[in-house]
C-alpha cells in the first residue's frame, strides 16, 4: 500500500509540475507579444478621448459592461459639463448581432453593409484587427486617389472634436468652397466611423442632408469633403440668442423632413443633437455627423447598442431594450428643449446621474413651460414619450400644428447672422 501511495503521489508532482510550466510559458509568452513594439495592442489608440474627464473616466470605469459609446462632444463653451463615454467591445461570434467599435462599425457581409456598435465581448483584440484590415481595404475602393491638397486650398479651422477637426477651403479650379472633415485613422474604429460615415453620405441625398462632394485618404487621415455650410451649426445659434418659437418650428420641420428621408430608408442617425444640425445663411438646415449611423434590415428591424451622446439619448437605449428609428425623435425632442433653453435637460449631471433621471425621470420637463405655447408643449410630449410606441414618428410630426405653422426658411437668416455677430464681438 505504501509503495501505491508513493507511486500515487510521485505521478501527482510530475502532472502538476508539467502543467505549471506549461502556462508560466503560456504567460510569458503573452506577455512578450503583447509587450513587443510592433503589437497591434502596444500601438493601439487610447481607450478615452481627450475631451473625458479624469472624473467621468473613473466614473466609467466602474460601471457595466453595457454602458454607452456615445461621441465626443464638441468644443465650446457648456461642453465642460458633458463628457463622452468610449465603450470599445468586440462580438463574441461572426453571428452575433452587431460588431462593436467606441463610435460605429460595419456589420454584415452583404454589398450594402450596415453599421453598428455593441457592447457584447469576446476575442476582441483578433476580431478588431480583422475587422480594421476589412474596413481599410472597402475605405481604399470608395475614396477618391489623387492629392487634396492640390485641390483645394484650406482657409480656416472652424470645429474640432474627437474625431479630428473641420476646416473651410476653397476648391482652385472653380473658386467653390467646401469644408473638410478630417478623421484620424488612429484613433479608437476610426477607419469604421469613416466607412460609415462616407457610405451614408454617398447613399443618402436630400435637401436636408449636408452634401457629400468628395473622399481622399491621406497619411493617417480620412479627408472627407462635403458642402459647406456658411450659418455654422444649431448650437451656435443656441449659445448665442434666445429662439422666437416660429423660428423653433422652422428649424423642427427641415430637421423632421430630414429624419423622415433617413427613416423611410431604415436609417437611424442614432447621435442627433444641436451640434450636428447644421445652418446655411440662406435658411438652409441640415443635418450632418453620420458616424454612428446604423441601417435596418428585413432580418435585423430592431437595435441594442448603446450608441450615441448621453444627454439626448432614449430611455430604451439606457434601459438595453431593441430599438429603431424613434430613437431619433426623442433625441430631437431633447433639440426642441435646447432650442428653448438654451440646454438639454440634466446637462449639469455627470453622465451616470443622467442615464438614470433618462431611464427613469419620465418626460423631461420645461423648466417654465406656462411662457411656451400649448403647441409647442404638445409637439415636445408627442416627441419625448418615453414609450417608443405611443412616441409619434418624424411623419406624423410634420403633420402636427406647432410644425404646419412655421415661418419659412428664410426667417432663420437674421437670427443665423446675429448669432454670428455675437461670436465675432466675443471674439475680441
Amino acid at each position: 500500500m505504501e509503495r501505491v501511495c508513493a507511486a500515487v503521489c510521485t505521478a501527482f508532482s510530475v502532472a502538476y509540475s508539467g502543467y505549471f510550466f506549461v502556462h508560466l510559458a503560456r504567460h510569458i509568452a503573452r506577455v512578450w507579444r503583447e509587450s513587443s513594439p510592433w503589437s497591434r495592442k502596444a500601438a493601439s489608440a487610447p481607450a478615452l478621448a481627450a475631451s473625458v474627464h479624469d472624473e467621468e473616466a473613473e466614473e466609467e470605469e466602474a460601471a457595466n459592461e453595457s454602458a454607452p459609446a456615445v461621441s465626443p462632444e464638441p468644443e465650446g463653451p457648456r461642453s465642460s459639463s458633458t463628457s463622452s463615454v468610449l465603450a470599445p467591445a468586440r462580438a463574441a461570434a461572426a453571428g452575433s448581432e452587431e460588431a462593436c467599435s467606441h463610435q460605429a462599425v460595419k456589420s454584415g457581409t452583404s454589398s450594402s453593409p450596415t453599421w453598428s456598435t455593441s457592447s457584447s465581448s469576446g476575442s476582441r483584440e483578433q476580431l478588431r484587427e480583422r475587422t480594421e484590415d476589412e474596413c481599410l481595404a472597402m475605405l481604399r475602393m470608395l475614396v477618391s486617389e489623387g492629392d487634396p491638397e492640390a485641390k483645394y486650398t484650406e482657409q480656416e479651422t472652424i470645429g474640432k472634436g474627437g474625431f479630428g477637426t473641420v476646416c473651410m477651403a476653397v476648391e482652385t479650379a472653380t473658386g467653390e468652397e467646401v469644408a473638410i472633415k478630417k478623421i484620424s485613422l488612429l484613433q479608437e474604429s476610426g477607419d469604421e466611423v469613416c466607412l460609415n460615415e462616407i457610405q451614408v453620405m454617398r447613399d443618402m441625398k436630400n435637401a436636408n442632408l449636408v452634401n457629400y462632394v468628395d473622399s481622399y485618404l491621406v497619411e493617417e487621415e480620412v479627408w472627407l469633403v462635403m458642402e459647406y455650410m456658411d450659418g455654422g451649426s444649431l448650437y451656435d445659434v443656441i449659445r448665442e440668442i434666445r429662439m422666437a418659437e416660429g423660428e423653433i418650428a422652422a428649424v423642427s420641420r427641415e430637421c423632421l423632413q430630414g429624419l423622415d428621408f433617413l427613416h423611410s430608408k431604415q436609417v437611424i442617425h442614432r447621435d442627433i443633437k444641436s451640434h450636428n444640425i447644421l445652418l446655411g445663411l440662406d435658411g438652409s438646415v441640415k443635418l450632418a455627423d453620420f458616424g454612428l449611423a446604423a441601417q435596418l434590415t428585413a432580418e435585423q428591424s430592431k437595435r441594442r447598442s448603446a450608441v450615441g451622446t448621453t444627454y439626448w439619448m432614449a430611455p430604451e437605449i439606457f434601459t438595453g431594450k431593441p430599438y429603431g428609428p424613434k430613437v431619433d425623435i426623442w433625441s430631437f425632442g431633447i433639440v426642441g428643449i435646447e432650442m428653448v433653453e438654451g440646454e438639454p435637460p440634466y446637462l449639469t449631471k455627470t453622465s451616470r446621474t443622467a442615464r438614470q433621471l433618462i431611464s427613469t425621470g419620465g418626460t423631461p420637463r420645461l423648466q417654465k413651460p406656462r411662457q411656451q405655447s400649448a403647441w409647442l408643449r404638445d409637439f415636445l410630449h408627442c416627441c419625448l414619450e418615453t414609450d417608443e410606441d405611443r412616441r409619434w414618428s418624424a411623419q406624423e410630426l410634420l403633420q402636427h400644428p406647432f410644425v404646419t405653422s412655421a415661418k419659412p426658411t428664410s426667417s432663420l437668416t437674421p437670427l443665423i447672422m446675429a448669432a454670428q455677430q455675437f461670436m465675432a464681438d466675443g471674439r475680441y
